[in-house]
Protein backbone atom coordinates (compact mmCIF):
# COMPACT_ATOMS: atom_id res chain seq x y z
CA UNK A 1 0.00 0.00 0.00
CA UNK A 2 0.88 3.56 -0.46
CA UNK A 3 1.16 4.01 3.45
CA UNK A 4 3.58 1.10 4.04
CA UNK A 5 6.05 2.36 0.85
CA UNK A 6 6.01 5.91 3.09
CA UNK A 7 6.64 4.88 5.81
CA UNK A 8 9.46 2.10 4.82
CA UNK A 9 11.00 4.85 3.03
CA UNK A 10 11.20 7.24 5.60
CA UNK A 11 12.09 4.26 8.40
CA UNK A 12 14.79 3.75 5.65
CA UNK A 13 16.31 7.79 5.76
CA UNK A 14 15.58 8.13 9.38
CA UNK A 15 18.17 4.86 10.36
CA UNK A 16 20.85 6.19 7.78
CA UNK A 17 21.14 9.24 10.28
CA UNK A 18 21.72 6.94 13.07
CA UNK A 19 18.23 7.21 15.16
CA UNK A 20 15.70 5.66 15.87
CA UNK A 21 11.85 5.14 15.78
CA UNK A 22 9.80 5.65 18.88
CA UNK A 23 6.45 4.88 18.88
CA UNK A 24 3.94 6.28 21.74
CA UNK A 25 0.38 5.80 22.39
CA UNK A 26 -2.34 7.51 21.74
CA UNK A 27 -4.49 7.44 24.66
CA UNK A 28 -3.00 8.71 27.60
CA UNK A 29 -5.03 7.81 30.72
CA UNK A 30 -5.92 10.90 32.83
CA UNK A 31 -3.96 10.32 35.69
CA UNK A 32 -0.98 10.05 33.84
CA UNK A 33 -0.95 13.27 32.03
CA UNK A 34 -2.24 15.04 35.23
CA UNK A 35 1.16 14.27 36.35
CA UNK A 36 2.38 17.12 34.04
CA UNK A 37 -0.70 19.05 35.13
CA UNK A 38 0.99 22.49 34.57
CA UNK A 39 2.27 21.61 31.18
CA UNK A 40 -0.93 20.31 30.12
CA UNK A 41 -2.94 23.73 31.30
CA UNK A 42 -1.91 25.61 28.47
CA UNK A 43 -3.90 23.45 25.95
CA UNK A 44 -6.43 21.17 28.55
CA UNK A 45 -9.55 22.94 27.05
CA UNK A 46 -8.25 21.22 23.23
CA UNK A 47 -8.20 17.54 24.62
CA UNK A 48 -10.32 15.18 23.55
CA UNK A 49 -11.51 12.92 26.99
CA UNK A 50 -12.84 9.08 26.31
CA UNK A 51 -14.67 8.25 29.53
CA UNK A 52 -16.78 4.78 28.29
CA UNK A 53 -15.49 1.82 26.42
CA UNK A 54 -18.69 1.07 24.72
CA UNK A 55 -21.78 2.47 22.95
CA UNK A 56 -25.77 0.98 23.14
CA UNK A 57 -28.60 2.01 22.49
CA UNK A 58 -31.04 4.68 23.92
CA UNK A 59 -34.11 3.54 25.60
CA UNK A 60 -36.37 3.46 22.18
CA UNK A 61 -33.32 2.51 20.37
CA UNK A 62 -33.05 5.27 17.98
CA UNK A 63 -29.69 6.73 19.22
CA UNK A 64 -26.32 5.64 20.53
CA UNK A 65 -25.23 6.85 23.80
CA UNK A 66 -22.12 5.87 25.84
CA UNK A 67 -23.11 2.64 28.20
CA UNK A 68 -23.72 4.30 31.64
CA UNK A 69 -22.05 0.49 33.02
CA UNK A 70 -18.71 1.06 30.20
CA UNK A 71 -17.33 3.89 32.50
CA UNK A 72 -13.46 3.75 32.84
CA UNK A 73 -11.80 4.42 35.60
CA UNK A 74 -9.48 6.33 34.51
CA UNK A 75 -10.68 8.26 31.22
CA UNK A 76 -8.54 8.34 28.81
CA UNK A 77 -6.96 11.59 27.09
CA UNK A 78 -6.27 11.89 23.39
CA UNK A 79 -2.54 12.52 23.37
CA UNK A 80 -2.12 16.18 22.76
CA UNK A 81 1.16 16.46 22.13
CA UNK A 82 4.53 13.94 22.77
CA UNK A 83 6.03 16.09 25.43
CA UNK A 84 4.12 14.08 28.43
CA UNK A 85 5.12 10.29 26.66
CA UNK A 86 8.50 11.49 25.63
CA UNK A 87 9.83 13.20 28.97
CA UNK A 88 8.74 10.23 30.78
CA UNK A 89 10.95 7.85 28.55
CA UNK A 90 13.99 9.70 28.92
CA UNK A 91 13.89 11.46 32.55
Amino acid sequence: SLWDRVRNELDESIKEHGAENAYFPLLIPKSFLSKEAEHVDGFAKECAVVTHHRLTANEDGTDLIADPEAELEDPLVIRPTSETMIWNMFK
